[in-house]
């Protein structure tokens, strides 16, 4: 976590200078993101005890531009553990909506709704399909052109009711990670 924290602090250092181009011309039509991070999972069903667990995170999203304050478009983000011989994968899709409170700034929130999932493997298997809900923050630190390294922290919910035996499965992630993006 403090690696994570320290290199939202130092990309934070370098946006000064790429601060002084216009981000409202910079975010016009199509737009794509891929990153991956750091994520801590929680996986919760009626009488299943799971301790929150660390693992990798990734994201890709794509969609068009409404206006230099709205974009819009679908998201999928996963998180994912492989230990003792057990892979766990959980994640979201959604339709999602990032909105700048500037037209000129690099700040944004999104939000999404859609699909969760998980999927345990060890010889056999576990997973189910649910409601999923997205959030988080974002900052668009530009490299040239229309290109941007985004710091992003991304918070997901997925409820699946209930799924292969157990009642009550629910889980959240929170990813902090960095997405190559193209505006």
């Amino acid at each position: 976590m403090r690696k994570a924290l320290l290199v939202f602090a130092l990309l934070g250092l370098v946006t000064s200078a790429a601060t002084a181009q216009d981000e409202s011309s910079r975010r016009s039509g199509f737009w794509l993101n891929v990153g991956f991070g750091w994520g801590s999972a929680d996986f919760n069903c009626d009488g299943c005890d799971t301790d929150r667990e660390s693992g990798v995170s990734g994201q890709f999203a794509l969609g068009g531009t409404l206006s230099p304050q709205f974009l819009i478009g679908v998201e999928s983000n996963g998180w994912y553990k492989d230990e003792n011989s057990v892979e766990s994968m959980l994640g979201t899709f959604a339709a999602v909506a990032y909105y700048y409170p500037s037209a000129t700034g690099n700040l944004f929130v999104k939000g999404g709704l859609g699909f969760a999932s998980y999927r345990f493997e060890n010889g056999g298997s576990a997973d189910d399909t649910g409601f999923g809900l997205l959030g988080g923050v974002g900052y668009d630190i530009p490299i040239g052109g229309k290109f941007s390294i985004t710091p992003v922290a991304t918070f997901q919910y997925g409820i699946m009711g209930d799924a292969n035996g157990a009642e009550g499965v629910s889980q959240n992630i929170l990813s902090l990670g960095a997405t190559f993006t193209l505006h």
